[in-house]
């Protein structure tokens, strides 16, 4: 395999499944020979100590007014919501909400004060911080659950303790989970096992996402983990990278459903509920196609022949099964050029992406399909 991602699922495989049980049957072995596949690799590997750097984070759990467009236009197509082929999911209407919800979502802080929002790029939209640390580095996030449900933080790819997981099931812990107004720091250690392959560029993606519930992202609660090569993490290499995530936000399965429909007065309770079809039109124009949050928007500039890391995650249902590609540029993965790339929830992919000499406009997203059309489609600028 070239990409560790795609036989990594997760490190807590290792430690639920194999190496937890050999500990109440008999002593631990130093030896490789007494595993199967790549756990003996991965056994030695994470009782190496770190030598790299503590990367902290700040982050709160915030309840804000979430706009799925924020310019009051369909940027992609050039026209009016009211005009957009997406126009039955962004209109306002006695039995539809338009793009405003209210939602959850990790917001990056500059300090422990937690009153000073860090600066992020417009292209990010309603994605949690980026979180980046290199190999042998260790992250460090602080979290304060401002909202007013119990929720976590779950990463994928790096390395942690039980009581780090972030992950609510039988028999977890009261640590497993934030409650209102609760701190938590979760310690996350970033083994070579989570870092970039032989064939992959200097850096990769991983996700992370509340925990609490298979419905937390829905209410807006995920982000992204890039991970670079020692050496590579720097302000310069940070420029040259996009974060894209994409799926079907389903804000029926949001626990701030209610809360909306009482914030806009234009609905009317009585028509929703005489509503016929299953699923309603109702419920259907609640599931919003997106990307970084953002429904057909023009958020992104990238320079012209300028190859850039472009990052790549899904999440979603079963439902989110989609093939993404770009309509001016190359692309590699795993070094090899590629036209598009299919994405299964809980997917990374992190591909080298370079866009025209020439100053154009491009679209990348679900091109091809119904989803593009009805959000999932976002416009970049080359200049």
């Amino acid at each position: 395999m070239t990409h560790y991602q795609l036989y990594l699922v997760s490190l807590s495989i290792l430690l639920h499944v194999f190496l937890i049980p050999s500990y109440y049957c008999q002593p631990p072995s130093d030896s490789s020979d007494d595993y199967i596949d790549y756990f003996g690799q991965l056994a030695q590997e994470i009782k190496q100590p770190l030598t790299g750097v503590n990367r902290t984070y700040y982050v709160a759990i915030d309840e804000v007014l979430w706009d799925y467009a924020p310019s009051g236009r369909d940027q992609v197509h050039g026209t009016t919501l009211e005009q957009s082929p997406a126009r039955f999911y962004t209109m306002k209407s006695s039995t539809s909400i338009g793009t405003q919800y209210y939602k959850a979502q990790y917001r990056e802080y500059t300090d422990a004060t937690y009153t000073t929002l860090q600066t992020v790029t417009s292209w990010q939209g309603g994605m949690g911080p980026i979180l980046r640390a290199e190999v042998g580095d260790t992250l460090v996030v602080h979290v304060w659950n401002r909202a007013t449900y119990n929720y976590t933080m779950h990463p994928h790819g790096v390395f942690y303790d039980f009581e780090m997981e972030g992950a609510v099931y039988k028999g977890a812990t009261d640590d497993s989970f934030i409650r209102p107004g609760g701190r938590y720091t979760y310690v996350w250690q970033v083994h070579g096992r989570a870092g970039p392959g032989p064939n992959d560029g200097n850096s990769l993606v991983w996700g992370y996402h509340s925990h609490m519930t298979e419905f937390d992202i829905f209410a807006g609660l995920y982000g992204a983990i890039l991970i670079y090569r020692p050496g590579h993490l720097s302000a310069a290499s940070t420029t040259t990278e996009v974060v894209t995530t994409l799926f079907g936000s389903d804000e029926n399965l949001s626990p701030y459903l209610e809360r909306t429909m009482a914030y806009h007065p234009h609905l009317k309770k009585d028509q929703i509920d005489a509503m016929d079809g299953d699923p309603t039109p109702f419920y259907l124009s609640n599931v919003k196609q997106v990307i970084n949050g953002l429904m057909l928007s023009s958020p992104l500039t990238v320079k012209a022949g300028e190859s850039i890391d472009w990052h790549v995650l899904a999440w979603g249902s079963f439902l989110d099964i989609h093939t993404v590609r770009w309509d001016h540029g190359r692309a590699r993965l795993f070094d090899r050029p590629v036209s598009k790339v299919r994405l299964l929830p809980a997917s990374f992919r992190t591909l080298a992406f370079t866009p025209p000499s020439q100053p154009s406009v491009g679209n990348f997203g679900c091109l091809n399909d119904d989803l593009g059309v009805h959000g999932m489609i976002m416009q970049y600028r080359i200049e």
